[in-house]
């Protein structure tokens, strides 16, 4: 069948009068209802599954204000699709949207309306896609056209066939150039074997559906997707049950919901299959009249020129004049009545952008989101029935036996969820995660702790219905009508807006894919972890490759309660952890002039790795960074050495007392203070077994005269500034043990503050100096106490009230007594 044979017989009086539509087009959607008029039809057939006959008078209600969808979910999948494999169907309406508007048309003239494809509830519906035939390799009649066309990849064949020859033509016009485009696509995908089983089993409903409609002779009006029409001028093949006997399988649960104009970009991440929506309504509002377009496109070059001055870019008229300018040329050349999307996004990339693609080029890119894409949102009609998100949750806490609305008391509900082995905690823990990434103010987590080093198994939450509750689940109604929806769509629309950022960054993949696994989102989870492998190992740092390495741990392990295990997807975190690995190894050799303490802690968890990637790698790396690295980095590499068994503890401990003797000068003492810092943060939480490296430390602090302990005293309180306080303990619990009864006497302070305690021993040394030199000193005068005891650490440095932590590992000081008279405390002579 040749093209023109092909109109004829798609616009034949004698059949049922095609309207092939693309779901989003304007200039089709603005011609419609003159369309309508003119057929004069008795029934109006609409390409919507069958399921949601029933909202058709909401969504062609004069209250309903556009865009809204229509989204529905099987109702035993518990709300995320995942009961069966079905997700969730979408379908959002703008006034653009040829289906709304044939509705709206019917509506007005008292016309009835059928939903006439397939249910959600057939299974045929939601067979794989398989091809139903052979393919073939030869090009077709879309590679023929496009190849006339401005030959951009991508090439939108129904825009530049159908939107932008639209201005000034008439609709029937119009109607003939959209089922023609149709006609094409129909018959190479015939060609390639691409027509699924499932649009087969449409097909044959819809045709069945028409015949229906037409029997009593009706005249009908059939608006479609233009891809079906050629479909729809046979016979059905084989028997098809009438429309009032759906076939069996489970119900879906339909909501109408709001909608926003950013949701309906296609880029957004929801199946909505239009770009710049804003732009799509300009062109509905200019009905096709050729100025009107003209009209429209300066009025958006002057905002898109605006938008990029409130980006600190020059922008200014003359800019906006030659964007109208060159989209009107390119028009001309390509032989259009009028600029279309394409035209306008060249012009103003070759105007504003000038060939940059990064700084001022993203800001252009930025400036056209915001005018081209819009910010309009929609609503239901009041008095539709009450659908939602709002509901879906409600119903989910009651089933789960969480607070609810009636449950409104000003006591939180305290849950402790262990979800990994109970079904009903899995089921709360995920409703939970979900609520929360949606920023709906329901549940509070609390972190729990697992015993020792091990990871915990348990949740903690504060559980609260307010009123605040049930508005941000209206609010975050647009998003989806279930958590799990609205989840993925936040989540999803988050990961967009990183990418038009040139990201994610390793924090955001890393923290995408948490979130995905924690909320259940298998599909997203997987697209999060091909990303974690593609580049995070590039670009993160040492402590985000360990975050993602103990992420992965759990994905493999099967410790995500959203995830669950699976072999599949266990073996892939293996594969993108043992490049992670390799990748934090590396990035030893990077830490050489770190001074920062979380680098030492990273190195010391990759170490606990060692037996499982990295091995001689690691060795070799951490040999370089203690001979090479800053103070710090080579204190902590030495540190991790022995724990490792690469270096003898006893030899390492040598070392490390040598330190505390090169403190003689400020810049010494900072370097005391980094290497003291980095050893405790790599062995602080092993300091029972790092015995031998550390009593030469305390031997040698020990021997140090007054004076010279004094001068150190700062560098050495800052070095053990870094442990926790219950490390100080464990710290001070050694250095007793290793003194005895000597150790207890040193470190009952009187609760009298160490810092103040240094200063007034400073400046007892002082006086008694003063006066040895003068020679005033009363020979019946005893000696200065040795201010460190018997004890290495700094002297009283733990006061005797219980759960105290050591006083003199404090790095503020107290402010001492302003007349300067210290306090007599025990074993202590007055101030000289």
């Amino acid at each position: 069948m040749t093209p023109d044979e092909a109109v004829e017989a798609l616009t034949d009086p004698t059949a049922p009068y095609l309207i092939g539509v693309r779901h989003h087009a304007p200039s089709l959607a603005a011609a419609l209802p003159e369309l309508l008029d003119a057929a004069k039809p008795e029934v109006v057939l609409v390409e919507l599954p069958a399921d949601l006959q029933q909202w058709l008078p909401w969504l062609a209600h004069p209250d309903t204000r556009a865009p809204v969808a229509l989204a529905a979910v099987p109702a035993t999948s518990g709300g995320d699709g995942a009961g069966d494999g079905r997700g969730p169907a979408f379908y959002p309406f703008a006034d653009f949207s040829p289906e709304l508007v044939a509705l709206r048309w019917a509506a007005r003239h008292g016309i009835p309306v059928i939903a006439c494809d397939l249910p959600l509830s057939d299974p045929a519906r939601h067979e794989p896609r398989r091809p139903g035939g052979a393919g073939h390799e030869a090009p077709g009649l879309r590679e023929a056209l496009t190849a006339r066309l401005t030959g951009r990849p991508g090439e939108d064949l129904w825009d530049r066939l159908v939107e932008s020859a639209a201005p000034g033509s008439p609709p029937e016009a119009l109607r003939r150039a959209a089922l023609l485009t149709g006609w094409a696509l129909r018959h190479d995908a015939e060609r390639a074997g691409a027509v699924t089983e499932s649009d087969l089993a449409r097909e044959r409903w819809m045709r069945a559906r028409i015949e229906e409609a037409t029997a009593a002779g009706r005249r009908a009006a059939v608006v479609v997707g233009a891809f079906h029409t050629p479909a729809l001028l046979g016979t059905g093949t084989g028997p098809v049950p009438p429309a009032d006997e759906l076939p069996g399988g489970p119900a879906w649960t339909v909501s109408l919901i709001p909608y926003t104009y950013p949701l309906l970009d296609e880029r957004s991440g929801y199946p909505a299959g239009i770009r710049d929506p804003e732009w799509q309504h300009l062109v509905l509002e200019a009905a096709g009249r050729p100025a009107a377009i003209d009209e429209a496109l300066l009025t958006t070059a002057v905002r898109i020129c605006g938008e990029l001055r409130a980006q600190d870019h020059p922008s200014g008229p003359a800019d906006a004049r030659e964007i109208v300018r060159l989209a009107g040329d390119l028009a001309r050349l390509r032989g259009l009545p009028a600029p279309g999307r394409g035209e306008l996004i060249e012009a103003v990339q070759t105007v504003l952008a000038q060939g940059e693609p990064l700084g001022r080029g993203r800001a252009v890119a930025r400036s056209l989101e915001r005018v081209l894409v819009g910010t309009r949102s929609g609503r239901p009609a009041p008095a539709a029935p009450r659908s939602g998100l709002a509901p879906a949750v409600e119903d989910e806490v009651a089933a789960l036996g969480l607070p609810g609305p009636a449950d409104t008391g000003p006591a939180a509900r305290d849950l402790r969820l262990d979800p990994l082995r109970s079904d009903l905690d899995r089921r709360r823990e995920l409703l939970l995660r979900r609520l929360t990434v949606c920023g709906i103010p329901y549940a509070t987590s609390t972190p729990v702790t697992g015993a020792g080093a091990g990871e915990a198994v348990t949740t903690r939450w504060e559980v609260r219905w307010t009123p605040a509750t049930a508005a941000m689940l209206t609010a975050a109604g647009i998003r989806g009508v279930t958590p799990a929806q609205a989840a993925e769509g936040l989540l999803r629309e988050r990961r967009r807006a990183e990418q038009d950022d040139g990201g994610p960054t390793a924090a955001q993949s890393i923290g995408g894919l948490a979130e995905a696994a924690a909320c259940g989102l298998p599909a997203l989870a997987d697209e999060r972890l091909t990303e974690l492998g593609e580049g995070v190992p590039a670009t993160g740092t040492l402590p985000q490759l360990l975050a993602a390495l103990e992420l992965l741990d759990r994905v493999r392990a099967g410790h995500v309660a959203g995830l669950g295990p699976d072999p599949a997807r266990a073996a892939r975190s293996a594969a993108v952890g043992e490049l992670l690995t390799s990748a934090a190894v590396r990035q030893v050799d990077g830490l050489t002039g770190s001074d920062d303490p979380d680098d030492a802690r990273a190195l010391l968890e990759l170490a606990h790795r060692a037996d499982v990637f990295g091995g001689i790698r690691l060795a070799d790396a951490l040999t370089r960074l203690a001979a090479d690295g800053s103070p710090l980095m080579s204190a902590a590499a030495g540190a991790v050495r022995v724990l490792l068994g690469h270096e003898d503890a006893h030899a390492f401990g040598i070392r490390t007392a040598s330190w505390v003797d090169a403190a003689t000068d400020a810049a010494t003492r900072t370097a005391l203070t980094a290497r003291l810092t980095g050893l405790l943060t790599a062995a602080g939480p092993l300091l029972e077994t790092m015995a031998p490296v550390l009593d030469p430390v305390l031997d040698r602090v020990t021997d140090l005269g007054d004076t010279a302990f004094l001068d150190r005293l700062p560098a050495l309180r800052g070095g053990f500034d870094t442990l926790s306080p219950a490390s100080r303990d464990r710290l001070l619990t050694a250095v007793e043990d290793r003194l005895g009864d000597a150790g207890s006497r040193v470190t009952d302070t009187d609760g009298i503050d160490p810092a103040a305690l240094a200063l007034w021993t400073r400046a007892d040394l002082a006086a008694r100096q003063t006066l040895d030199r003068l020679g005033l000193l009363p020979p019946a005068l005893p000696a200065a106490p040795d201010v460190r005891g018997p004890s290495a650490t700094p002297p009283h440095h733990r006061d005797d009230r219980p759960g105290q932590p050591s006083p003199a590992l404090q790095a503020e000081p107290t402010t001492p007594d302003p007349t300067g008279t210290p306090p007599h405390a025990p074993g202590r002579p007055p101030a000289s």
